[in-house]
Formats: structure tokens, C-alpha cells, sequence
């Protein structure tokens, strides 16, 4: 007969474990609890260290730019920010810099908001992003419905999604789109995008089409498509040069034979940032160290407005909102007609 290792009783030979029953139960109820404090403490290691530094526990102050001083002993400006459209003169901007891996971040994300037991599913974007994608899903399909060919033809809008990281939002947008092609200057976030979401035509059905591509809007010259919607969701604020992006996206627009933008169905730009009216939001410089810098809803209307003829602004939810809003964390502008 063999002993319990823990109370010494005796067992049976057959018995797999050294222990007798109750003291199997203690050891795997212990197990249990230590198993799900480890999880609980993986996934906020895997959270701070995906969002670094933007997770609060990874925040570090940044010291201002040391700017000098001129002959005159006038202070130089304290950034670039005025000539795209900041208003502050003494707004600081961050240097731009590689952002986070989008792949990590969104199955961080996932993880973190994934909890059965509270009822909790998990969500692969952060939810205002969600929000605006799935704004955006929607107002295609009510276009769709407004058509002047529908319901006997369906229209549906070919799509590009600039920036698109791992290809969540595009997915989502693919459902209400003839065609999505999703663009990013990271190549590993494509790899992964075109591994879970690529669907691509075939002759026998009806299927919307979702490609990914790696393609630098900034530095990439290609002559591409031109698509009825743009969209740009948490994008401009990590850009250096503001007007050089928006000229960049503008060229996806469609145009007719004089090169005007006013074709019967121009095209729709969706561009999102954040709101530096909101209270949570820094005044003096962006708290993420990815962003360059980050506009009140007021300023980004007025620099919007420099490069479109018709601009509205919408919250997260894509609810239309005064151009001084201070309750929206995040601005949605819907663009047409460029002037450009």
C-alpha cells in the first residue's frame, strides 16, 4: 500500500497520484485558484507591454523639446503645430516614431476584455474604433438602399481602409463593400491581416472582395483605383505632415474627365482623431507618445475645411456634433469634394 504524501494515510497501489482523496481535492482546488491568478496577471503583462507605452501603468512624463534660443534671444516656436492647424502657440508636439505592434495590441486587447465569467466578450479593437467602423459599415448600406437602381440592382461602394493595422476594421467594413483594400506601411501587420481576413472573388457567387497590401501613403507613388470611400481611422494624428497625408489620400478620389471631384457619386473621406477639447485629453502635448499631435474639434474642422468643400463632424457613434464639442473623446469628420 502506498502513503499520502501530504497526510500519510494510506491509498491504494492503483491510485495514480500520491495523495489520498481529500488531499487531491485541497491540491487541485489551490491549483485552480493559482492557475486563474496567473491568467489574470498574463493578460495584464500582455496588455501593458502590447500598448506600451500608452497603458497608464507604462506612462512616462516626456520631457519638453529643448528649442533654444534665437540670436535675438527670442525662444524659437515650440513646434510645427500652427502650420497644421494648431492653434496654441505653445503646443508641444512628440517626434514622430514606428508605432506599436497592432497584431499584439489587438489580441492584448482581446484578452483583456475577454471574461465569461462576468459575461464580458472579448473585443479585438478598442471600442471607439469599433464604433466608427461599424458607422461607417452602416452608412454604406443605407447608401446602398438610397441607389437609384436599388433594389433591383445593389450597389455597393469600393473601399479603401488607409492605415489599417491588422485588418480588423476593414473586415468589418468588407460586409457592406464590393471591394476593400486595406493599406499599411507595417508589412507584418499585412502578413497577418491577408492570413485571417483576405477573401478573394470566385465565379461562382456574390462575395465582397477584401485584399491587404503594404503601401506607404506617404512615400508610394503607385497609380492605384479610385475608390467611393476613403477611410482613415486613428491615423493623421500619428503624421508628421498633415497636408502632405491629405493630399496623399485625396488622390484616391474619383474625378471626371476635366478632373473635377464632382462626379454623380463623389467620393466620401472618413478621417478620425482625437479631441483635445475632451477633459480626459492633454492640453499642453499628446499623452501617447505615438501621436504627433492632436487637434481640438474646432481646429481640425478649419484645417479639414482648407483641403474640403463640404466637412461635418460626428462622435464616435457617428451622432452629428457642434465643431466645439468638449463631451467626444474621439472626432469622426465625413469629407467630400476636395479642393485640390
Amino acid at each position: 500500500m502506498k502513503t499520502c504524501e501530504i497526510c500519510k494515510t494510506q491509498i491504494p497501489d492503483e491510485f495514480n497520484n500520491a495523495l489520498c482523496i481529500p488531499c487531491y481535492g485541497k491540491v487541485a482546488e489551490m491549483d485552480s485558484i493559482q492557475r486563474q491568478q496567473a491568467e489574470e496577471q498574463t493578460k495584464e503583462e500582455l496588455l501593458k507591454n502590447a500598448l506600451a507605452p500608452t497603458h497608464p501603468d507604462n506612462i512616462q512624463t516626456v520631457q519638453p523639446v529643448d528649442w533654444g534660443v534665437g540670436a535675438a534671444g527670442d525662444v524659437r516656436p515650440p513646434s510645427s503645430a500652427s502650420r497644421f492647424g494648431i492653434t496654441d502657440p505653445n503646443y508641444q508636439e512628440n517626434p514622430e516614431a514606428d508605432d506599436k505592434d497592432q497584431i499584439l495590441a489587438n489580441l492584448a486587447q482581446f484578452i483583456y476584455s475577454h471574461d465569461p465569467k462576468r459575461g464580458r466578450k472579448g473585443k479585438l479593437l478598442w471600442y471607439p474604433q469599433r464604433n466608427m467602423y461599424t458607422f461607417i459599415k452602416n452608412w454604406c448600406m443605407e447608401q446602398a438602399r438610397k441607389h437609384v437602381q436599388y433594389p433591383k440592382q445593389i450597389w455597393k461602394p469600393y473601399i479603401v481602409d488607409v492605415g489599417c493595422g491588422s485588418g480588423v476594421g476593414s473586415n468589418i467594413l468588407s460586409q457592406e463593400a464590393h471591394f476593400v483594400w486595406g493599406i499599411d506601411k507595417n508589412e507584418w501587420s499585412i502578413e497577418f491581416a491577408k492570413e485571417a481576413f483576405t477573401r478573394e472573388r470566385n465565379n461562382y457567387y456574390y462575395s465582397g472582395q477584401l485584399t491587404f497590401d503594404v503601401f506607404d501613403i506617404m512615400i508610394d507613388t503607385r497609380e492605384t483605383l479610385k475608390f467611393d470611400v476613403v477611410v482613415a481611422i486613428e491615423v493623421i494624428e500619428h503624421i508628421y505632415d498633415t497636408d502632405k497625408f491629405l493630399k496623399a489620400i485625396i488622390r484616391f478620389s474619383k474625378r471626371d474627365k476635366s478632373n473635377a471631384p464632382r462626379v454623380p457619386l463623389p467620393t466620401i473621406f472618413f478621417i478620425s482623431t482625437p479631441n483635445r477639447n475632451f477633459h480626459k485629453i492633454r492640453k499642453d502635448r499628446p499623452e501617447n507618445v505615438f501621436h504627433i499631435r492632436e487637434w481640438k474639434s474646432q481646429e481640425f474642422f478649419e484645417l479639414l475645411k482648407i483641403y474640403f468643400e463640404e466637412v461635418e463632424l460626428f462622435n464616435q457613434k457617428g451622432e452629428p456634433v457642434a465643431t466645439d464639442t468638449e463631451k467626444d473623446e474621439v472626432i469622426l469628420a465625413k469629407c467630400s469634394l476636395p479642393k485640390i
